[in-house]
């Protein structure tokens, strides 16, 4: 918006200027009021205003009579007022161009401002919105992070179920070979350290048969 502005605001001041140029082009080349009187005093039967036109007057003042020359003061008169009344008008246009172009120069300086500030707003625009980008991929990583996490917490919530709902195996009660191993060894050597113990012997008579005679 504040370039749109400033586009109209240079728009409005390049045609302030091309007017300024036209009234003072027009004021160049406009007669000088001395100018006018010299060429009508030459040339007294040209022109003088666009509604009187002056009658044909002899080069020859001495033969002018005294009412043609009451006349060409007239006409002097009035194209002087004429005259007057133009420079005036234009002093004033040129007074109003001056002044549009003072106020065009403010609304220029105003809006070169406004331009600036503008810029500077959004170069602070494009950083905020890398900050937000960046942001963003930030949190994008982290729900994607939150979602595989949940994935293996489900899972592990699975495995737990499953497990719980199946039986335990159970534990086998075999003696490892090692442990086998040691405890015959220790029980050996436990029997060969026993005291020796005569067996107990039952006095009975001896039979015939016990000793073995024969007839």
């Amino acid at each position: 918006m504040a370039w749109q502005k400033c586009q109209r605001s240079t728009s409005r001041l390049s045609s302030s200027c091309r007017r300024i140029t036209t009234g003072l082009d027009l004021i160049m080349t406009k007669k000088s009021l001395s100018d006018l009187l010299r060429e009508e005093a030459k040339s007294p039967s040209e022109t003088i205003t666009e509604t009187t036109q002056i009658s044909t007057v002899p080069t020859n003042r001495s033969r002018m009579t005294k009412a043609q020359l009451d006349e060409l003061i007239t006409q002097l008169n009035q194209a002087l007022q004429e005259e007057k009344k133009k420079f005036d008008s234009l002093n004033n246009q040129v007074k109003t161009l001056e002044t549009e172009i003072k106020d065009e120069r403010e609304l220029s300086r105003r809006l070169q401002n406004e331009l600036q500030a503008a810029e500077n707003y959004q170069s602070q625009l494009n950083e905020q919105k890398q900050l937000v980008e960046k942001l963003y991929t930030q949190l994008q990583q982290k729900e994607e992070l939150a979602v595989e996490l949940a994935e293996k917490n489900e899972l592990i919530a699975s495995l737990q179920a499953k497990l719980q709902q199946e039986p335990l195996p159970l534990v086998s009660t075999d003696s490892p070979p090692e442990l086998v191993v040691q405890e015959t060894a220790l029980t050996r050597q436990a029997k060969e350290l026993e005291p020796f113990t005569a067996p107990v012997v039952t006095s009975k008579p001896l039979t015939n048969d016990d000793i073995g005679w024969f007839d």
